[in-house]
């Protein structure tokens, strides 16, 4: 739900883009990497080191267009979340 409620602040921001500057693709720039990297045990597990720069660039773009793409689709109400998760539901 925290994500969900900073994806929706993130919008707003992007709407007064043309004040601060901050586009959706500029917001996704800036807070895709902190937002979504992996652990430091993830990002290391089954990779062979072959350059370590080439490695965070190729991750610094897929969390930039991971956040891209939520920040571009209409947002997911919380009722829904709460219908469609397992944390939420009662049938457990």
């Amino acid at each position: 739900m925290t994500f969900l409620t900073l994806l929706d602040h993130l919008k707003r921001v992007a709407e007064k883009e043309p004040i601060n500057k901050m586009s959706l693709h500029n917001l996704g720039t800036v807070f895709g990497p902190t937002l979504l990297r992996p652990s430091e045990s993830e990002s290391t597990k089954g990779q062979h080191i072959t350059s370590a720069s080439d490695i965070w660039s190729h991750d610094v773009m897929a969390q930039v267009q991971v956040l891209l793409y939520y920040l571009q689709h209409p947002p997911i109400s919380f009722a829904e979340l709460k219908r469609n998760t397992l944390y939420f539901s009662t049938d457990v």
